[in-house]
């Protein structure tokens, strides 16, 4: 693994892939649980712990979009897009609006 220095930030290039290197506070129990995924050998360094925790993240917010928006025709294809989101808070909005004045009438 080779360290690139950069103003900003240290880059690391391993398999060929490019990274960069990010700093995170943790609870103690988050760290502890992180060490123990290396120390039982479910993963060979803290950085794959971490890194195989955001995929899953960003694996789940695709499927929820897709349980959310799969079935309907008008419905965005693939992963959500910033434009995608604000159409969405868009339309909470005006529906929480439209609720609103109901409820007053």
């Amino acid at each position: 693994m080779a360290k690139i220095a950069n103003a900003r930030h240290v880059v690391l290039i391993s398999n060929g892939m490019k990274t960069q290197a990010l700093n995170v506070n943790l609870t103690a129990e988050l760290r502890r649980y992180i060490k123990d995924q290396v120390r039982t050998g479910r993963y060979q360094n803290e950085n794959e712990v971490v890194r195989d925790a955001i995929r899953q993240m960003q694996q789940r917010e695709i499927e929820q979009f897709e349980r959310l928006f799969g079935g309907y025709p008008g419905a965005p294809q693939g992963e959500p897009a910033a434009e995608d989101d604000q159409a969405i808070r868009a339309a909470i909005q005006r529906h929480r609006e439209a609720t609103a004045a109901d409820q007053t009438s």
